[in-house]
Order: C-alpha cells, then structure tokens, then sequence
C-alpha cells in the first residue's frame, strides 16, 4: 500500500438542547493519539471527543424539543429537565454517558467548588433507580479521561495496533471488560474491518473477486443494512472506495472491461444499489473518455515541443488544446501555465 499522511479530523461543534456546546470529531478508520473514540468510514457515526461513540438514536426530535439546562435553575427545575431530555435515553450507556457528559458540563459552569457532590444528589433526585449504576460510570468515566490526557504524550508514540491495544486494555481495567466493550464497540467494529482491509490490501497474490468477497463478508458481519444504504454514494468515504483505493495496482493492470466489471461488483456487493451502481459507471465512462483524450492531448504536446519554438509552439498548444479538449482548454492552459499536468498524474480507477 501507499505510503499515506497522518489521519485528519474533523471536528463539529453541536449546541446541545441542554445549552451546552460540545465538540463532536469525524475520524479517520484508525485512532490517532488524540482520537480515543470511534474512528469512523462508514455512516454510522459521529464520535465524541474523549468519550464513547453518540449514537443517532440519541438526537430523536422529542429530545430536541426539551427545554435548555442552562442559567439559574432550581434543584428541582435541573430534575425536571433531566428527566425530560435523558429520561429516554438511559437503557443505553452511551445514552448515560451523554448525560453525563451534559450534566457535567453544566454544573461545572454553575457549581465549580462543589459540582461533583451536586451531581450525586441530582442523580439520586432524577433517577433514583439507577443513580448508583450511574454514579459509578460518572466516576469510572471521569477517572478515564483524566488517564487520557494524562497518557497522551505515550499514546502519541505508539503506532494505531500498540494505542488501540493499550486503550482498551485501560478502558477495560476501569470500566470493566462489558461495559468498555459495550462503550467502545463502535470503534472496535471500526478498527478491525480497516484492520481486514488493510490485511487484504497486502494480499496482492490473491485474486481480487475472492478478496472481495472475504471483505464483503467482514463489512456485512459488522455493519447493519441501513449503514450500509446510507452510506455516501458518491466516489468518497465509503467501502467500496475503500476497497479500490487498495486494489488500484491490480485494477491498473486489469483490460477495461474486467476492469469496469470489477469496479462494479465491488460497489454492487459493499451497499450500493444497482441504480447507484450505474449512474457510477455512467461517470466511470464520462472520467474513461476524459482520460484517453488527454493521452492523445499529451503526445501532441510532447509532439510540438519537440519539433516548434516561440510563437509557432504557442500556436500549435493552442489549437491542440481547443481541438482535443474543447471547453476545458482554457483552464488547461492555465494549468499548464502554473506547472501543474493533469494527464501526467498517475491514474486512479473508480475513485474520481
């Protein structure tokens, strides 16, 4: 596989109902040092910094019209207000880490000196029947994160098998295996399909349509259907993309026609609907044809370079330009003039 640069994040800022603004980061499919969370390609997902995976379910409409936790509220009105925004959401731990995480947040703002001993009362006023359950992932989950930060700079040197190895190995010494496994699973699923893409990546003596259908199997094991549909079905982060990002070389040696077959199936049998997958091959096409006219645009050019100077040169770029690439030969041009080749850039397939 090639050689790639460090993963980038990106991060969201999302206004809670509660009032409070939390920074949300989409992740590359594997953790970096400061990505403790899920990493994420597929559509499942939007990862909270330094804590589990905040699923879709959590951000239900009811949820959203709760009234804000924020200013100077009563006791009795911050119950109420958990009560309606949480409530619903506590079957789940990573919907009782979001309230935690909402509690928190809030009461650090408005009870600095003594947050912690606030929030063991208001847990046991909101929830009585799981405020022990509660406390102690509040206190498990608070212990995490200041491991986190204060093991940062040794995550940072670690490569992604040695930091997931030893981030789960402390979210299981404090959580307890379950709960750290249930917490995180998210980014375990997550990390150990890139893990089966990249194994078959390597695989390169193996035929591509039986790598295909390991991988397809491992995708379908792991994700659920309505990932898998919604997943994006342009030529960007999805796993098809992923997979023929890592079997370009193969593709490349590949006559068109197995080659289109293969970019085919691949998107057919990793969540892409048949029309999808046709309107991706009409595009196919439409790049095909581009490509080839810059092939024979190349070696006009290199033609004329080699046999004309001054003028006589300029003329002839010219027209070949507007001859073989018609509308775009301007922006060629300019192209040309900045020193940037676009048909000299080494070609990828099914990809853009």
């Amino acid at each position: 596989m090639r050689a790639t640069a460090p993963p980038k994040h990106l991060t969201i800022t999302v206004m809670l109902v509660g009032g409070i603004a939390l920074a949300y980061v989409l992740y590359p499919a594997s953790p970096g040092p400061e990505e403790p969370d899920q990493p994420q390609k597929a559509a499942e997902s939007v990862t909270q910094t330094d804590t589990p995976n905040a699923t879709e379910s959590r951000r239900k409409a009811s949820k959203e019209e709760a009234p804000a936790m924020q200013g100077d509220l009563s006791f009795e009105e911050v119950v109420e207000l958990m009560q309606e925004r949480h409530g619903g959401e506590l079957g789940t731990r990573l919907g009782q880490i979001d309230m935690i995480n909402a509690l928190i947040a809030y009461l650090k703002k408005t009870h600095p000196d003594n947050w912690q001993a606030m929030m063991e009362k208001l847990l046991n006023a909101a929830f009585p029947d799981q405020a022990a359950e509660l406390l102690e992932l509040a206190n498990n989950h608070l212990e995490y994160v200041a491991w986190r930060r204060q093991a940062d700079a040794e995550l940072r040197q670690l490569d992604n098998d040695a930091r997931m190895e030893m981030l789960m190995e402390q979210r299981r010494e404090i959580f307890g295996e379950a709960v750290a496994e249930d917490l995180w699973k998210h980014q375990i699923r997550d990390y150990e399909t890139q893990k089966a893409i990249e194994r078959l990546a390597s695989e390169s003596d193996r035929p591509v349509n039986e790598r295909l259908d390991e991988f397809s199997s491992v995708v379908k094991e792991n994700y659920s259907e309505e990932a898998l549909k919604n997943q994006s079905t342009s030529m960007g982060d999805s796993f098809a993309s992923q997979f023929l990002e890592a079997t370009q070389d193969e593709l490349r040696d590949m006559e068109a026609q197995q080659r289109q077959q293969t970019i085919n199936e691949t998107r057919r049998q990793l969540g892409y609907s048949e029309s999808a997958v046709e309107n991706l091959a009409r595009l196919d096409r439409t790049r095909d044809k581009r490509w080839e006219s810059g092939e024979q645009y190349m070696e006009k050019r290199e033609r004329i370079m080699a046999n004309y100077e001054g003028e006589e040169r300029q003329e002839r770029l010219r027209s070949a330009r507007e001859q073989i690439q018609g509308a775009s030969a301007d922006t060629i041009r300019k192209e040309e003039e900045s020193g940037h080749f676009r048909f000299e850039q080494e070609r990828t397939y099914g990809l853009q």
